[in-house]
């Protein structure tokens, strides 16, 4: 669409056109703008050339700010990146000009947009959409906030509320088997089909056949209750919001048309190649399920006191300890723990920093003794005081956690730094772990990787397992496999059940560290301590007898072992060995379902933190704004 605009008319003859000098038109700041020259210019300009009106009632101009031509060019200044992006025209080459008419009734700007000669602009729909957003959200911020603000009590209600039932959903889902011969047959029907097919295998470069295969089973995976519960929670969540500015919700899709959830097809699509390829992918290790335990402290007490001298060993004081620490001992026939205490506090008395210690670890933790956390920290300062690294670990760890007392993050970094100085691994660990999460303390990997690799080298297992699964996924660090390898297999040595797991893992799947032996034993580790993935990834290996002699029956041994401990891909597999059925169908239909009920999950945070940019439909954009008599774009 061509146009001649008459700028003349909108910077100068307009009635109740606002000047900034000589006439009423602004463009960016620091341009000088000589209205005959831009006038001549588009006159003879040959390209298409938008006019936009930006129009409040008189009565929001004045609550927002808006009944000014200062205000206005403010605000445009600001919008020139999304009239960039939007026109489809490079920053460089665009061109936009405005004028304020400060109307009784209607306040409002003219803008018009064009670029350079040889440039051709685009505005989508999508693009007009966008364009109102940014303005609104710049124009109505404030009233945005108090609107939210005015909501936010009732909504942290019922989203709590819907939290529990989604947590209580998601763990049914995830404890419980799941049967569905059906979509078991739609999926073995895919991946047929899939095999046969040329080209990528992804659903947006599939055939229309094919996609409508993929949308039948995401639609039979969305009819299970669970899953059904799920997306109207994500629904009713969506539309609480939308009745703030309207009443009219819009329609309801199945979840296989739902945009925010296309990454499920993909997921099917994925699937269904496994099956064609009778491959079973390794479960991933559930970081929320294996967590690592903060070290205890027992055993440094032994360390210090080997440092001592026959004279200092032969003192009264460490004659007193050692006692003490006999009588803690609750296998002993001469437990007595009153006693302990106050041999403790008499060989404190003449200086010994380790019963210190000792008495502050006791009355923290309310070990042997009645919990007295002031108490407790009135010797552990004393005994970090005298710089012992285990009173300062302590101490700097419980008011980092802030627990038990009033949490004081620069003492604490303070003390577990002075412990990590003086060598000591739990201190590195922790402080590290800190660091590198910077939950806390402001994240710097660098000084977080240093300080685990101390911790690693000096051979805790906790440090070991973190550092190797840094280096194995390379995200933080660069990737080195190798190196991961050597401190998850000195972690397993230790019995590390999530590092015995992860090197498994490495050696069953990794191309050049591949090692089947080694994943076997591994995983047994693992599965020793109790890790019922490891006993499934045992259970597969015996059942494929992959690069392995096949064994059903111990296959079936670590498979019970699994299903017992929890593990409902062990108790799926089991059921479909059982019934004779496609086993690799089975599980992919669980891990869709598994899947399916995460990406929901996921979903509703987001949109609860605000990181989703469609928690408002794009489409009801509008109608929020036309409701509000917000804003008002036209195109010319």
């Amino acid at each position: 669409m061509t146009i001649k605009t008459p700028v003349s008319w909108m910077g100068n003859t307009r009635p109740r056109a606002q000047r900034f000098g000589s006439h009423g038109l602004f463009t960016d700041d620091g341009v000088r703008i000589k209205l005959n020259k831009v006038s001549d210019e588009l006159n003879v300009y040959e390209g298409n050339v938008w006019t936009v009106i930006i129009s409040l009632r008189r009565e929001d101009a004045q609550r927002l700010g808006y009944n000014t031509g200062e205000r206005w060019r403010d605000m445009l200044r600001t919008q020139t990146q999304a009239l960039a992006e939007n026109f489809k025209i490079p920053m460089e080459h665009l061109k936009w000009y405005g004028a304020f008419h400060n109307e009784s009734h209607h306040p409002h700007v003219h803008l018009i947009v064009y670029a350079d000669e040889g440039i051709k602009p685009y505005l989508s729909k999508q693009g007009v959409m966008n364009l109102r957003s940014s303005f609104a959200k710049d124009i109505f911020a404030q009233d945005l906030y108090f609107v939210y603000e005015k909501e936010t009590e009732r909504r942290s209600e019922l989203r709590q509320q819907s939290r529990e039932l989604i947590a209580e959903i998601v763990s049914k889902i995830n404890a419980g088997s799941y049967e569905n011969p059906k979509l078991e047959e739609m999926l073995l029907q895919l991946a047929d089909r899939l095999s046969k097919t040329c080209g990528k295998k992804q659903y947006g470069y599939l055939k229309a056949d094919v996609k409508a295969m993929v949308n039948r089973i995401v639609d039979e995976l969305a009819s299970d209750e669970h899953i059904s519960v799920l997306y109207n929670l994500w629904y009713e969540q969506r539309e609480e919001v939308l009745r703030t500015y309207t009443e009219t919700m819009p329609e309801r899709v199945p979840l296989s048309q739902n945009k925010e959830f296309k990454s499920i097809r993909n997921a099917v699509v994925q699937e269904a190649m496994n099956i064609a390829a009778e491959h079973d992918p390794i479960v991933l290790l559930d970081e929320d399920v294996f967590t690592v335990e903060e070290p205890d402290m027992d055993e440094p007490e032994k360390d210090e006191a080997l440092k001592l001298s026959e004279k200092e060993k032969t003192s009264v004081m460490w004659k007193l300890y050692r006692k003490a620490k006999e009588l803690l001992d609750k296998d002993s026939a001469e437990y007595n723990p009153s006693q302990a205490v106050k041999m403790l506090m008499e060989s404190a008395g003449l200086g010994c920093g380790v019963a210190k210690y000792r008495l502050g670890k006791m009355f923290l933790r309310g070990e042997d003794v009645s919990k007295n956390v002031d108490y407790a920290l009135l010797w552990l300062e004393e005994s970090a005081d005298e710089d012992n690294p285990y009173a300062e670990y302590l101490l700097g760890k419980t008011l980092f956690k802030g627990e038990d007392t009033k949490q004081d993050l620069i003492r604490a970094e303070s003390l577990l730094r002075r412990s990590s100085e003086q060598h000591n691994k739990y201190a590195s660990y922790t402080l590290g772990k800190a660091l590198l999460d910077g939950n806390v303390l402001i994240q710097d990997i660098p000084e977080a990787i240093r300080l685990l690799t101390e911790s690693a080298e000096s051979g805790f297992s906790s440090a070991e397992y973190l550092l190797g699964k840094l280096l194995y996924h390379g995200e933080v660090v660069g990737q080195d496999i190798s190196k991961a390898l050597l401190y998850l297999e000195r972690a397993a040595e230790k019995e590390n059940a999530c590092a015995a797991y992860l090197a498994g893992k490495i050696r069953l799947t990794e191309d050049g560290y591949m090692d089947i032996q080694k994943a076997i034993r591994l995983f047994q580790i693992a599965a020793a301590q109790g890790n019922h993935y490891a006993e499934y990834q045992l259970g597969l290996i015996y059942l494929r007898g992959k690069d392995i002699q096949r064994d059903e029956q111990q296959a079936i041994r670590w498979l019970t072992a699994s299903a017992e401990h929890g593990n409902q891909y062990a108790a799926q597999l089991l059921h479909s060995i059982k019934n004779n059925r496609n086993w690799f169908a089975a599980m992919s239909t669980l891990r869709l379902l598994h899947h399916m009920s995460q990406m929901i999950r996921n979903c509703l945070e987001d949109e609860r933190k605000g990181k989703s940019g469609a928690i408002i439909d794009r489409k009801l954009r509008r109608k929020i704004q036309e409701k509000n008599e917000a804003l008002g774009i036209k195109q010319g």
